[in-house]
């Protein structure tokens, strides 16, 4: 808070505008520099009233305004803080940088991102990077001269990212940071909303053992956090109950695989996995729905009959593990917890700068992609 207490501002009485109008001024000033230094708390009712020279009433009538305006919010018998909101409305901006909009589990996130964060005072700005270090590094840049008041960035690689710096110093101008599903193994301990990603693999494995199956297959994505996170779950699940982990019987994507959904050169990789391994096993793990429903088309070439022949299991339970007469069991999370989630994280972060993970978990979403063994 701003420490002013020894140097009380007198309020004047200027002709036509009262008290609380200059107090309310005052204070939308004093909002905008506690949120360039990351300060949260405001002073007490009391503190306001020996510095501003003004009545209980005065104060508590402003107090009730700012707070009905969204830029403060009180807990009661604790005190008043900021939400994050800036009195400047230029800055009132979240960017959110994904790699690819249009990937099919983002559309209902940003839609509630636009709404929640729209009822509070913020404007959403969509960018894509295109999963590209370079492009990222672009977008930051031209933040620099403008912050805003957050960036939600979508961690798409395993890979140590070149780009701390940029966001370092956007940290240190004020700007608030929340990235999505993991974070890059060269940043600091930032905030992050993701999926359980390891435990959600760890209990496929173990659904399916318990429906019989002890011959397995995966396949993973090996350049992105979510895969390895998913791949190191699958096989220590496999590893504790005894059963065949071999390398030979695991495939691995990377996320540029799935550019095009008719890649050619992918749709070869999936065919020779397929002739050399799935003959062998009775389940295959899949990294998300858009990998089974790849699968399936080539699947019902080859005569391997989903699920009497491999049983299929995956994450994300979207519209891609309905779209075939096949209804792929799939993890998912409850209806909007995932976007909830970052909703919340994100409007903690504009009011406090401690960082946290938030672990979303999964749910088993059955469908009759797997046949009972026993």
């Amino acid at each position: 808070m701003i420490n002013e207490n020894t140097h009380p501002k007198k309020i004047e009485k200027i002709p036509g505008i009262s008290k609380s109008e200059q107090l309310k001024k005052h204070l939308l000033m004093e909002i905008e520099q506690m949120l360039l230094k990351k300060e949260q708390t405001l002073d007490t009712e009391q503190e306001l009233m020996l510095r501003y020279s003004v009545s209980r009433q005065t104060v508590r009538k402003v107090l009730k305004e700012l707070i009905s305006e969204g830029y403060l919010y009180s807990r009661q018998g604790s005190g008043t803080y900021l939400t994050g909101k800036s009195p400047d409305e230029g800055k009132n901006v979240v960017e959110i940088l994904m790699a690819t909009p249009d990937d099919y589990i983002f559309p209902e996130l940003i839609a509630t991102l636009r709404q929640k964060l729209g009822t509070m005072g913020f404007r959403i700005s969509l960018t894509e990077t295109g999963g590209d270090f370079y492009s990222e590094r672009k977008c930051l840049e031209s933040f620099i001269k403008n912050p805003p008041r957050a960036i939600i960035s979508e961690c798409f690689s395993s890979f140590r990212s070149p780009n701390l710096d940029l966001y370092s110093k956007l940290q240190r101008s004020g700007t608030s940071l929340l990235f999505l599903y993991g974070i890059y193994p060269n940043f600091p301990a930032w905030s992050t909303v993701k999926d359980d990603n390891y435990s959600g693999a760890y209990s496929l494995v173990q659904n399916l053992v318990r429906r019989g199956h002890s011959s397995f297959a995966g396949i993973f994505v090996s350049d992105s956090i979510q895969g390895q996170e998913r791949f190191a779950g699958y096989i220590d699940a496999l590893r504790d109950l005894d059963l065949n982990f071999s390398r030979s019987h695991i495939l691995m994507l990377n996320k540029k695989d799935f550019n095009d959904l008719l890649n050619p050169s992918l749709k070869i990789r999936l065919m020779d996995f397929t002739k050399d391994v799935l003959y062998e096993s009775s389940a295959l793990v899949c990294f998300n729905d858009e990998v089974a429903y790849r699968l399936l088309p080539i699947l019902t070439k080859l005569q391997i009959r989903v699920p009497d022949d491999l049983s299929i299991v995956s994450f994300d339970d979207s519209y891609l593990s309905q779209i075939e007469h096949i209804r792929i069991t799939s993890l998912s999370h409850e209806k909007h917890s995932f976007s909830d989630a970052v909703a919340a994280s994100l409007t903690g972060l504009l009011s406090d700068t401690r960082a946290e993970t938030v672990v979303v978990p999964w749910t088993l979403t059955e469908g009759n992609s797997v046949e009972e063994k026993y």
